[in-house]
């Protein structure tokens, strides 16, 4: 009887732990991570299907302008009808009063550089699309990152003032006791309650803001709107920031913007290319296999046939030099419009390396006074519970205490938005903060 005790004790403390196990995996399992944000964003959004499509059916063009340059094989086969008097056809082109055609044609382009052009800039044409889809992307992951922490900061000031909350009303029951016994004055008991007041409106405000704020990142990452989001805890970085012309090298190597601005003067340069190939001659050879007669077909009438066409064209009144020289002025304004881009990034890295440093100065701040701020309601509150200070003096503290926590929940979600936003001027996804 004793051992069958003992094993059920053991198969008791054994599942247990095997529940707690579960639930502490499951509850892990619900708790949404930046990357994992960004990941379910780049699976779900219309926006990135888009531009993914576009992206495809431009490597298609591309493989379709290349394939033009290989040989091409084509069937020809007809029967041609003509009317003829005494036996002599009355059209010139006609070979006899029937015509029988069927042969098998071979077409490859010798020398032909307008196709070559053509086929580069449907080639630069697709790695712009590339550099598009990239753009989008990073515009998608642009908006998951600012609901993210928005949501973070909201969800931090949540628990502020449910915190509050709970502290007002353990001082509310308290303070009436007090009143009951007359210890204290009704000016104390109507000021604690309306330090219960206002915390539970800033709690319902915080919440409120908070449901808004999930439904938006939910929307932004396909889920269900009205689904609950779990955040891990989201500690300030104090790493230092990198020098601004590190960053500004980095923005010109990966930034999407920057790389469909050289992709796009590649397309300038090989649309010139275009127009100066049509001013060169062209070299074609066909080869065909098959019959041609105008005679009832027979086995020994197939025969080969081979051609090498020469085509130059030799005065065009200047149309395709007008054409090159506007390929040209295009480029021109496809390198000053990179320029000015370089510039809109670099001055927006600028604003916002400005933007990190004051984040950090300003968490730095926050800690001290929510520090200060803390001590100072300890102190209050020991006075007011000992009867040498009045609740209003406690009210008074204890809003100083709860701005100086909201201040600094708001300076760190700054400190990883400002950091996160580098990143993303620099064409990069944010690392897990």
């Amino acid at each position: 009887m004793v051992f069958e005790v003992r094993n059920w004790k053991r198969y008791f403390l054994s599942s247990a732990i095997f529940l707690t196990l579960i639930a502490r995996f499951a509850d892990a399992s619900t708790v949404l991570t930046l990357p994992q944000a960004i990941s379910d964003a780049l699976h779900t959004q219309p926006q990135v299907f888009q531009s993914a499509h576009a992206a495809a059916a431009s490597r298609d063009l591309s493989r379709a302008a290349h394939a033009v340059l290989l040989p091409q094989i084509s069937l020809a086969a007809g029967s041609i009808w003509s009317e003829s008097r005494a036996g002599t056809p009355l059209f010139v082109a006609a070979n006899g009063p029937r015509e029988v055609i069927g042969r098998i044609q071979v077409s490859l382009p010798l020398y032909a550089p307008q196709l070559y052009a053509l086929a580069k800039v449907a080639k630069d044409q697709s790695a712009v699309a590339l550099s598009q889809e990239k753009e989008a992307q990073l515009t998608v992951v642009t908006r998951v990152v600012n609901a993210y922490f928005q949501l973070a900061l909201l969800k931090t000031q949540m628990t502020i003032w449910r915190s509050t909350l709970d502290t007002a009303q353990r001082l509310y029951r308290f303070t009436h006791k007090a009143y009951t016994a007359g210890a204290v004055s009704e000016l104390d008991l109507v000021q604690t309650a309306l330090l219960r007041n206002n915390a539970r409106t800033g709690l319902q405000q915080a919440t409120a803001e908070a449901r808004a704020a999930m439904r938006l990142l939910n929307l932004q990452i396909g889920r269900a709107p009205d689904g609950d989001v779990v955040l891990p805890h989201l500690p300030a970085s104090d790493n230092p920031l990198p020098m601004p012309s590190m960053l500004d090298a980095e923005a010109r190597r990966t930034q999407p913007l920057i790389q469909a601005a050289d992709r796009q003067i590649s397309v300038g340069h090989a649309q010139a290319n275009v127009q100066r190939g049509a001013m060169l001659p062209t070299i074609s050879a066909d080869a065909s296999y098959g019959v041609d007669t105008v005679t009832a077909p027979q086995g020994n009438d197939l025969g080969w046939q081979g051609a090498v066409t020469l085509n130059m064209p030799i005065f065009g009144f200047g149309a395709h030099r007008q054409r090159i020289a506007a390929a040209q002025e295009q480029v021109a304004v496809l390198r000053s419009a990179r320029q000015a881009l370089i510039l809109q990034i670099n001055s927006q890295i600028a604003h916002d390396y400005g933007s990190a440093q004051a984040a950090q100065k300003t968490l730095a701040n926050a800690r001290r006074a929510a520090h200060e701020a803390h001590l100072v309601y300890i102190m209050t509150s020991k006075g007011y519970f000992a009867g040498a200070l009045n609740a209003l003096n406690l009210a008074q503290a204890e809003g100083s205490w709860v701005r100086s926590r909201l201040r600094l929940s708001s300076a760190k979600v700054a400190v990883l938005m400002t950091r996160a936003q580098l990143d993303l001027d620099m064409g990069q996804y944010p690392e897990k903060p």
